[in-house]
């Protein structure tokens, strides 16, 4: 999980810039993808996270 989410945003954005898509829009992606990295931490964090899913 630690690999695949930078690579994940890294992959998107060079997509995004690629395209040639307008600024907010990559804003609101970069946005997006923050948000779900703190709601993964928090949910890891709280307990809440699959046991299987965590590293040892």
């Amino acid at each position: 999980m630690e690999m695949i989410i930078p690579l994940m945003i890294g992959l998107t954005l060079i997509w995004l810039i690629g395209r040639g898509t307008p600024w907010n829009a990559r804003l609101m992606t970069l946005a997006v993808t923050l948000a779900v990295i703190v709601l993964i931490v928090a949910l890891e964090r709280g307990g809440y996270w699959p046991a299987e899913w965590r590293r040892q």
